[in-house]
């Protein structure tokens, strides 16, 4: 099983954000004189992990975009899978080596042009 850095991040930013949250919210009940600083620190500790999913799921959009456009164009090119998608070569990009550690995706060079080309594993 491979655990990619994007659920990392997203669960290392929810455990840190309700860290936050419960150790000033604690504060605030049980010190005296720093509910000013105890309660703003609890709100964005809740902040910090109800946003953290939010990048990750603009990732998950772009592999789906990816996904999609093979799905219906075996042997793509990076060019036209960037072209297709709208997506910034640097994105498509790292989206298929993400599609392709997960063995979602098989990448293949091309016999003449030397350019690799993707399609979606059998």
């Amino acid at each position: 099983m491979t655990i990619s850095s994007d659920d990392l991040v997203r669960v290392s930013g929810i455990i840190v954000g309700m860290g936050v949250a419960v150790l000033a919210a604690y504060d605030a009940v049980a010190s005296s004189g720093t509910n000013l600083l105890a309660l703003p620190l609890a709100a964005s500790g809740l902040a910090l992990s109800y946003s953290v999913g939010s990048s990750q799921d603009s990732l998950r959009r772009r592999d789906t975009q990816v996904v999609a456009y093979l799905a219906n164009n075996p042997a793509a090119s990076l060019p036209a899978i960037s072209a297709a998608t709208g997506l910034p070569t640097e994105r498509a990009l790292s989206s298929l080596r993400y599609l392709l550690a997960d063995g979602l995706v098989v990448s293949e060079a091309g016999q003449s042009s030397g350019v690799r080309s993707y399609r979606l594993a059998p």
